[in-house]
């Protein structure tokens, strides 16, 4: 009897490895907000509760961002070898990759308090970390565009590949043009990001076989 899809460990790690990455950085984050007075989830960046000064920066940085990159990494190595080996896919995977070190980066690199640079102009740690996380968000968008594309099968991931990217971009430049609610469009391209490596994770799981 063929076993079925979802009888070995990893195409059950598969699935669950971004659903903890994605619940690590909400639930953590949410603790830590209801923790820091004056923290506003619509107009705060999340990195405002790891920037200097910040009464839980540490616990921020390396309890929550760090590991949260971890499952994710974790996710990759396993979602690599169930594609096949091409190099449209190493290099969405790479891409994926860096996404997820240019925000592990940012954690060790905290912003000024606020983020926002202060009175006093921005510091040297501030500006590289507001770099790596902006070019974080558009590498991700791009990585899984072309990942959906390299997908050995047709799929409805296949058919929403430009719409995703699509609704991607728009929330990005939402956090450039509405600054005043720059906190809850970041949230909603970490949840539509989240949302796509889940559905990888499924599609992976329940379609593809190891290399």
């Amino acid at each position: 009897m063929r076993p079925g899809p979802l009888r070995d460990t990893a195409s059950w790690a598969l699935i669950a490895l971004p659903v903890i990455s994605g619940l690590w950085l909400a639930i953590g984050v949410g603790v830590l907000a209801a923790l820091s007075p004056g923290y506003s989830h619509v107009s705060h960046f999340m990195s405002v509760l790891g920037a200097a000064g910040a009464p839980y920066a540490a616990w921020t940085n390396y309890a929550v961002f760090i590991p949260t990159e971890l499952w994710f990494l974790g996710f990759l190595a396993l979602l690599n070898a169930r594609l096949p080996d091409r190099r449209l896919t190493r290099l969405s995977l790479i891409l994926l990759a860096t996404y997820a070190g240019l925000l592990m980066l940012a954690a060790g690199l905290p912003c000024d308090a606020g983020c926002n640079g202060g009175d006093d102009g921005q510091s040297a740690v501030h500006i590289a970390h507001m770099i790596a996380a902006a070019v974080a968000y558009p590498l991700a968008l791009i990585g899984l565009f072309l990942l959906v594309l390299t997908l050995p099968q047709p799929s409805l991931l296949r058919r929403l590949a430009l719409p995703s990217l699509a609704v991607g971009v728009g929330l990005f430049g939402a956090i450039i043009a509405v600054p005043e609610a720059q906190g809850l469009f970041q949230r909603l391209i970490e949840a539509w990001i989240y949302a796509q490596f889940i559905a990888l994770g499924v599609h992976a799981a329940l379609c593809l076989r190891p290399q």
